[in-house]
């Protein structure tokens, strides 16, 4: 299943950013080198930039790829892809909630909503039931963390519901998959409960997506650091979209593998424009190249 599907995502693939691209893009002095170096690789070959916006471009690439991935996915598997694209818009309404703009979702791309406006545009929504509960938690407290908390729980259920669209023989990889993706998603927020906010115990549980067994053995997380988390989470992603081809669980991680690649270049960017020289970045950089 899916043979043209994975093996085209496995061609995107090999044009993705090397170890040798990732050097080359650390080593340059000036954001004006590294977007040229970063046009030259194989990746921007095949994906050109089309405007001056470069970081605009990065992000929307797994996006649009997605969606043309979307209408070749056959059957009720499709369905589940839909819930999956569904992360895209629920990263819109957080940066919304936040203060920002929409950036994926069309009725949203460019658009800074207040509360009582983002409110309107979730009513007859996917989200509209969690999002009218968590509202008017919010509207008691003012505590916008708790809408974010309530969605990423909506979510998070939903994708594993929606499993049930998949065949049998894909249904429980997948959701052994998401399962991992969930935990990785725990042990990143314990991570920066932590050590950012210093929250522990029952307090820091409330921010946790409740599948999974970091859920239940929350108290027996240890201080690894984040970039532990991400390197292997990245590993069990190349892992899959290598050995487990032609399955929905290889095109999801292959989708996770894209976004991680883009966000470390994304990071190597942003420094550039701070002014980081080579032993800033390694500060910064998560560092999780796995290779091809």
């Amino acid at each position: 299943m899916y043979y043209s599907i994975y093996s085209k995502l496995r061609a995107i693939y090999s044009f993705l950013p090397d170890q040798e691209d990732i050097e080359n893009l650390l080593n340059v002095r000036s954001t004006s080198g590294l977007v040229n170096s970063l046009t030259k690789t194989n990746f921007l070959q095949r994906f050109p930039v089309m405007s001056k916006d470069l970081e605009s471009h990065l992000k929307m690439i797994p996006f649009s790829l997605a969606k043309l991935v979307r209408n070749q996915i056959p059957g009720t598997s499709a369905l589940f892809f839909d819930a999956y694209l569904r992360s895209y818009e629920l990263r819109d309404i957080k940066n919304i909630i936040n203060g920002g703009q929409g950036f994926f979702v069309d009725e949203l791309r460019d658009k800074k909503l207040g509360i009582q406006e983002l409110n309107d545009y979730m009513q007859k929504r996917f989200w509209e039931d969690c999002w009218n509960i968590a509202y008017s938690k919010y509207k008691d407290n003012r505590r916008k963390v708790e809408i974010e908390v309530s969605l990423d729980h909506c979510y998070y259920s939903s994708l594993l519901k929606d499993t049930d669209y998949l065949p049998p023989e894909e249904k429980y990889q997948t959701m052994e998959f998401i399962l991992i993706l969930i935990n990785f998603k725990n042990r990143l927020s314990l991570h920066r409960l932590k050590n950012i906010y210093n929250l522990e115990g029952f307090e820091a549980k409330k921010f946790l997506i409740p599948e999974g067994k970091i859920f239940d053995n929350y108290e027996e997380q240890k201080g690894l650091l984040e970039n532990t988390f991400i390197k292997e989470f990245t590993h069990i992603c190349y892992q899959d979209f290598k050995f487990r081809m032609y399955s929905m669980r290889a095109i999801l991680a292959f989708f996770f593998l894209l976004t991680i690649r883009i966000n470390e270049i994304l990071s190597i960017y942003r420094a550039k424009l701070l002014g980081f020289d080579r032993e800033g970045l390694k500060e910064i950089w998560s560092g999780v190249y796995v290779g091809s």
